[in-house]
């Protein structure tokens, strides 16, 4: 077994364990309180705290502190690694500032067995990637019980592989588990051509339509708006 180490404590959020508490309470205590009940995923933003942490916790504040979640699956972009796949950590916990992450190894394992065309359990991918990290502490500060988490970093590009990935997951969307998807939206137009492509990328994502969502990634990139990289990372 090898854990994984922390590899943007101190940059994205704060390395000491006190500070970092404080910090994420802080967030949660002014961002949007909870609307919505039994929440099963929400969206996350995986930037350095001082850029989305308000953002992270108004989602992480949808969830109820005394809910009870068997397992988190946090499924984020790859960052380094180009690869049709997707790569879910099974040999160790998450190692953090104030202790560690259980990791679900049992699942992963079976995830990588039973659908090995699309999951590996390959290490690098997960090893300087902050996408998965960064949720981390929310999740500690803000559920109360014990869970593990199936953290999956998502390489695959390809609509018929991201289809395959889903199905393997559908059974795990229970109500006993909580996926969060980690994942930025615009980069980096100004404030109000950003408000406008994230609406309709939000929108998208609503519809529960796959294609709806490809077809208006690829009309906020026809639209040529200055400064717009990407409308979703991953």
């Amino acid at each position: 077994m090898k854990n994984r180490k922390p590899s943007v404590a101190g940059q994205f959020y704060p390395d000491d364990p006190k500070q970092l508490k404080t910090v994420v309470e802080t967030y949660l205590g002014i961002a949007e309180p909870r609307k919505v009940q039994k929440v099963r995923a929400l969206i996350s933003p995986h930037a350095g705290y001082v850029f989305s942490g308000r953002v992270a916790a108004s989602a992480f504040n949808q969830l109820e502190e005394d809910r009870q979640y068997e397992n988190v699956f946090i499924l984020a972009s790859s960052h380094h690694y180009q690869f049709e796949k997707a790569s879910v950590y099974c040999d160790g916990n998450f190692e953090m500032p104030y202790g560690e992450e259980k990791v679900n190894c049992d699942i992963g394992r079976k995830l990588v067995s039973d659908y090995p065309d699309v999951f590996t359990n390959e290490i690098a991918p997960h090893t300087n990637e902050h996408a998965i990290e960064v949720q981390l502490p929310f999740l500690h500060y803000k559920l109360k019980n014990e869970f593990q988490i199936v953290p999956i970093v998502i390489a695959a590009s390809k609509p018929e592989t991201c289809s395959r990935i889903a199905e393997a997951l559908k059974p795990y969307f229970t109500e006993n588990n909580l996926f969060v998807v980690s994942t930025d939206f615009s980069h980096y137009p100004h404030y109000q051509a950003a408000k406008q492509v994230d609406t309709a990328t939000k929108d998208a994502i609503t519809s529960n339509n796959p294609q709806i969502l490809i077809d208006t990634l690829i009309e906020n990139r026809k639209k040529r708006i200055p400064n717009l990289l990407t409308s979703l990372c991953g």
